[in-house]
């Protein structure tokens, strides 16, 4: 990979943070560190020597500033399984985070990207070599050295994968290859289709005819920059494809997870016949899984509640250090049941709704401890609804936020059916509420975690496309209802509710994301 041709696309901002965080790693202040050297390890000679032939690391005399680790780790690949190679570099990474790097990739939630199925079609690219991609400047390979079991040493050639900075060099030089508009000057930016990159691995979404394109000006980049990208997929204009752990079928509009992941998540149901014990480290992979699969497939984790509560107390008592990933936790028949049927449900495909275009109706939601209130704004007829009741004495006496979570419930079960198939806009004025849709599911309460749940199943069964924002307390429609009963309401009130709704939608008051 030629990074300096690669370099000279990108845009001044994106320069400039890539060569703040490339001189990080192989330019490091080495005064924030003492010198660490090296001790021999158990890693085999063999695949040291496996790792020269193929330029990835090379022979030399002895240990350097840093202390690094070498290890392997195996992956199931479509070819078989495969191993790895990560040089863990401890103290580089120690001397980042003293010169305070945080890293900024920006790594969406899977369901930010499912809407780009209703394109026409994408393709997609993969880097053959991944980081191996980049290589290191020669001044800076004695910083990479480690040492195997028969106490020989060695140097890494190539940008090592267990580095903290390495994920965003990366992301950013995968970036500007795809024309990615964030990263590149304006002439190199691809306007006609929507980038997507994770890390080393591009997709383009749009027409045929665009992505087409798009994709044979990236091969003509990948031709002066020396890019080289695996054979899986070669073509240049696709409907059936996998990206980020997702099947894509651009006909058809549905998505669903990799092969990979559901041949393991059916692996995992067949073991969980009865009550057996798994150990504490799958627990916390199936874990893992179980919450990509479920964005996949639009389900919602907090169904399950008592399943997912159980996995996270394992998953702290290993961050802890309470438990070993080894150790066996036994599971219980009822939590056993839950999570078979919480896998049937993320293994079905999903057809993604429609996520363009305006809202055909915005729903306000409020609570207050005397009631909850909610304003429906129909966009097609510029109608005007309001809803609201007060609380009983029981739960007027719940947390405000679990109040707001119940008011979210009752105005969303409250949607005519008439907006099916549409796109629903909800606006909160409660920040956990709106965490707690976006996630699905939320441990700290039952009360919160059932009422937004409830809500979100009302959506999915009206098959609408949801998004929910977030606006001021003083700038919700919804606040006054919530305070004063409608059987109360006079036509000052329905003035002031209309005038907060034209503010809002005039942009008098601005809303959060």
């Amino acid at each position: 990979m030629r990074v300096d041709a690669l370099r000279k696309r990108m845009s001044p901002a994106a320069r400039g943070r890539f060569d703040y965080v490339w001189d990080l790693v192989f330019r490091p202040a080495l005064d924030l560190l003492p010198p660490s050297v090296g001790s021999p390890s158990s890693f085999s000679p063999a695949h040291a020597r496996r790792l020269a032939e193929c330029g990835v690391a090379r022979p030399t005399s002895g240990p350097g500033f840093f202390a690094c680790v070498p290890f392997t780790v195996l992956e199931e690949k479509e070819a078989g399984l495969r191993q790895r190679f990560i040089l863990w570099t401890v103290d580089a990474n120690r001397a980042a985070e003293a010169a305070g790097y945080e890293a900024a990739v920006p790594l969406g939630h899977v369901s930010e990207y499912l809407p780009a199925i209703r394109a026409e079609c994408g393709t997609t690219r993969d880097f053959r070599t991944g980081f191996y991609a980049v290589e290191v400047p020669e001044s800076a390979r004695s910083l990479f050295r480690f040492c195997d079991s028969d106490g020989a040493w060695w140097e890494l050639t190539r940008l090592p994968m267990g580095h903290s900075c390495a994920p965003e060099i990366m992301h950013t030089l995968a970036a500007v290859s795809a024309g990615h508009p964030d990263y590149v000057l304006p002439q190199f930016a691809e306007r006609g289709v929507v980038v997507d990159v994770w890390i080393d691995n591009i997709r383009y979404t749009g027409s045929k005819q665009r992505v087409a394109a798009a994709t044979t000006r990236l091969d003509g980049t990948a031709v002066e920059c020396a890019l080289t990208w695996k054979d899986a997929d070669s073509r240049t204009v696709a409907t059936t494809y996998e990206f980020i752990g997702v099947e894509w079928n651009h006909k058809t509009h549905r998505v669903v997870v990799s092969r990979k992941l559901r041949r393991r998540l059916m692996e995992t149901r067949y073991a969980l016949r009865g009550s057996p014990a798994m150990s504490a480290g799958d627990i916390e992979t199936l874990g893992g899984r179980l919450l990509h699969a479920s964005a996949v497939a639009g389900v919602f984790p907090g169904s399950f509640y008592f399943s997912l509560k159980s996995m996270r107390r394992v998953t702290n008592s290993l961050n802890r250090g309470e438990r070993l990933p080894s150790d066996e936790v036994p599971v219980s028949s009822s939590v056993c049941a839950s999570l078979r049927d919480w896998i049937d449900s993320v293994l079905k495909p999903r057809a993604v709704p429609e996520a363009s275009g305006p809202p055909s109706l915005t729903a306000f939601v409020d609570a207050s401890k005397k009631g909850w209130g909610g304003v429906l704004v129909d966009s097609r007829t510029a109608e005007i609804s309001i809803l609201g009741s007060s609380w009983s004495r029981a739960e007027s006496e719940l947390h405000i936020n679990e109040l707001e979570a119940k008011a979210f419930e009752l105005v969303i079960r409250s949607l005519p059916d008439s907006v099916a198939g549409g796109r629903l806009d909800v606006v909160v004025d409660n920040t956990t509420v709106q965490g707690v849709a976006r996630k699905g599911a939320c441990l700290k309460s039952a009360v919160l975690n059932d009422s937004v749940v409830s809500g979100l199943e009302r959506v999915r069964s009206l098959r609408c496309a949801v998004s929910v924002r977030w606006v001021r307390s003083a700038g919700n429609p919804a606040d006054l209802p919530s305070r004063v009963p409608l059987t109360a309401f006079t036509p000052q009130s329905v003035a002031s509710i209309t005038r907060a709704v034209r503010d809002f939608f005039t942009g008098v008051v601005a809303d959060g994301k």
